[in-house]
């Protein structure tokens, strides 16, 4: 079976909570989940996102090995790294529904609470073919609630610093043949503390206490019904609505020259979609069918830090995105002979972007069809040896790519920096409509996986996978600082991976080596283009296929429980990533080591002491640069280390009631994520829950 992550939620901890029903129907495992020589899935369950206080996907999915937090902090935005590679490359889904922003492949994880999850499933390495486009790196699933018993729930309430609130509700019914299920949630804060530490001297924009611009309210309503006519087949209907709104607190110490001073009106998503599965005996039908709506509005302010004079004019301010995508995937698995198992999945969705401004009457659409059509083949030798190999193809074709910059007057282009020779050939600003650039991949995968005996199991293979450029890659002007280039293709990595799980009575230990050769990686690379802006003239720059990238590293996670009260759980990951083209040019954001550990002490009956202790050595990032262009090169700053203690104390009062209190960051560290955002100091919070 799939390797789980225990979070040392063993047995004198479980026992104090019911377990969670998971929705099978939303999970996107394709391996046999009675196979335990697997470990290319983890598992993080419902039971063990409550216990350490994980509210949101990004804090729960950070407690894995070769997980890494990624914060945006010019837009507010937190992500989950896959081994040093962003969502775009390690994709988002919902009960194995895409989840992303069309435009730039882009999605807010800390908007996505954890209140109506039954567990989060993590893919990495030698993922399957089956999954779909994209899994350059992994994919992300979010698997919802379902219902077992009759009538059953829970409910909770709780506080944290900064004037937070959390409130939640479950309730489901199961009657055999039909279930329903419902969740609602709300949280809020006005801000969040800065620690005691944090440098004010230094700052610009920030002079400590309370974070500047750092409110945020997230509301989620996620609805299901299903219908299950025998043991083996199921057909759901979901339907999940968000509604958000935020503040961009601003760079510490940068003038950023209005730019940074933004406020998100809006950020609503809806989400509905169909899932079935339908066995036939010797093989099984599994489909989904979806349609997935965001909106968003973008206030740019100037400097003046009161966030009440839109900048640039106000032309254009404040922006909004409205993002469709619809599509429908299928799957299905027949068994060849006792040992031999055929799958096949065929994806296909259609991305649609529009967007446009207050003061702007033109409305722009970009539009894109990907399809993934994905082959796995398994044969089992013996216990010790079994292969699985396969390939997917994968497809983006372009149907609409409208022109951001047609009809704006006074968009010129010149040939030099002196203004001399103005070019009229490039269409960036007469061509009503780009080029239709349009890519594909092949993407073979082998594996070897086996079980020694009933402690040692093993894996290793080679594995093939690209990412599709996003519209945003293809046809972005960012603010006039970039061209666009419809001709980008798809960037391609070859995988290699050998990895194990031993047990040792009460302790385990899990671990993988791997190495990966990026090609044809997307950077920015300056071309002789100037743009005028007034009397100044800017040399653009265009992403292209011209990166070349070495991933190499390795992942040991441990568990250990000495006694029924006591459990520990710790991983260590090292990640080196290399820019072969340029070593000067560093890969940001992605930090060389990683180290966490949690633990979990039961003293007396219904109470339990849970801790965690995070290490992030320092990550690059780059803050500036050196020399003329086209020979400018990126200046780098590091974060620093992040050192994080957090602990919670839990009280079951009875069968119903449970009780928390708890510090986040205990010892109030400044710490940071992203360059130039601190992170939160000392929060305190508690909660009161309520289950039946």
């Amino acid at each position: 079976m799939k390797k789980q992550l225990l979070i040392l939620s063993l047995a004198a901890v479980s026992a104090l909570y019911s377990a969670e029903s998971v929705f099978e129907l939303g999970k996107v495992d394709v391996t046999d989940t009675s196979d335990s020589s697997d470990a290319t899935i983890t598992v993080i369950d419902a039971q063990q996102i409550q216990d350490y206080e994980r509210k949101t996907i990004v804090e729960a999915i950070n407690l894995l090995p070769g997980a890494t937090i990624q914060n945006f902090g010019a837009r507010n935005e937190q992500m989950i790294m896959i081994r040093g590679f962003d969502v775009k490359h390690a994709p988002l889904f919902i009960d194995g529904i895409p989840i992303a922003v069309p435009y730039d492949g882009y999605v807010d994880f800390s908007r996505f609470t954890t209140f109506d999850l039954s567990e989060i499933e993590v893919s990495k390495g030698l993922t399957s073919p089956l999954l779909g486009a994209n899994t350059f790196a992994g994919a992300i699933n979010l698997v919802t609630k379902k219902p077992s018993k009759s009538f059953e729930g829970d409910m909770g309430a709780g506080f944290f610093s900064g004037n937070g609130r959390t409130e939640y509700i479950n309730l489901g019914s199961n009657q055999g043949s039909y279930y329903v299920q419902a969740s609602a949630s709300k949280t809020q804060r006005d801000t969040y503390p800065l620690s005691d530490d944090f440098t004010v001297k230094r700052a610009i924009n920030e002079d400590g206490g309370d974070r500047n611009n750092a409110y945020a309210s997230d509301a989620k309503l996620n609805l299901k019904a299903g219908y299950t006519p025998n043991s083996t087949d199921e057909y759901a209907i979901n339907y999940i609505r968000q509604n958000s709104d935020k503040g961009v607190p601003p760079d510490e110490a940068i003038n950023l020259s209005g730019r940074g001073f933004w406020q998100w009106r809006y950020w609503d998503k809806q989400s509905l979609y169909f899932l079935s599965k339908t066995d036939f005996g010797n093989w099984y039908l599994k489909s989904r069918v979806f349609y997935d709506k965001f909106q968003n509005s973008l206030a740019i302010y100037t400097n003046n830090g009161l966030y009440d004079t839109y900048a640039y004019g106000g032309v254009g301010n404040p922006s909004w995105y409205d993002e469709y995508t619809k599509g429908a995937s299928v799957e299905t698995g027949v068994k060849l002979s006792s040992a031999n198992t055929l799958k096949m999945a065929l994806h296909y969705k259609i991305d649609d972007h529009q967007e446009g401004g207050q003061n702007q009457t033109a409305v722009y659409e970009m539009k894109d069809a990907i399809s993934s059509l994905g082959i796995e083949d398994t044969h089992i030798f013996s216990d010790a040896l079994k292969l699985t190999f396969g390939a997917s193809y994968d497809k983006e074709k372009i149907d609409t790519a409208q022109n951001t910059q047609y009809g704006k007057p006074n968009t010129n282009y010149y040939n030099d920096a002196a203004g001399t020779s103005q070019n009229t050939t490039t269409g960036y600003t007469t061509d009503k409509e780009f080029a239709h650039g349009d890519t594909s991949s092949f993407n073979p995968m082998i594996k070897l996986s086996g079980t020694i005996d009933s402690t040692l199991s093993y894996y290793g293979g080679i594995s093939g996978k690209s990412r599709i450029p996003s519209i945003k890659d293809r046809y972005s002007f960012k603010f006039n600082t970039y061209v666009p280039n419809p001709e980008l293709n798809a960037e391609k990595t070859l995988n290699y991976e050998i990895g194990g799980t031993k047990s040792f009575g009460t302790a385990s230990i899990t671990g993988a080596v791997f190495y990966a050769d990026i090609s044809d990686y997307i950077q920015s690379a300056y071309i002789p283009l100037w743009y005028k802006s007034g009397s100044t003239y800017t040399q653009q720059q265009q992403l292209q296929n011209v990166g070349k990238v070495t991933q190499k590293g390795f992942e040991i996670s441990g568990v250990y429980a000495p006694l029924e009260s006591l459990s520990f759980e710790g991983s260590y990951t090292y990640l080196n990533m290399t820019n072969e083209v340029d070593e000067s040019q560093k890969i940001v954001d992605v930090p060389k080591n990683k180290f966490i550990v949690t633990a979990a002490y039961t003293p007396i009956e219904n109470l339990t002491w849970f801790n965690t202790y995070e290490y992030d050595s320092e990550r690059y990032a780059a803050i500036g640069t050196t020399g003329t262009a086209p020979n400018t090169k990126n200046t780098y700053g590091t974060t620093g280390c992040v050192s994080v203690w957090n602990t919670k104390a839990s009280l079951r009062a009875n069968k119903n009631f449970t009780f928390d209190l708890g510090i986040n960051n205990v010892l109030d560290r400044n710490y940071y994520y992203s360059y130039g955002y601190p992170e939160a100091g000392r929060v305190v919070f508690g909660n009161i829950r309520y289950t039946f």
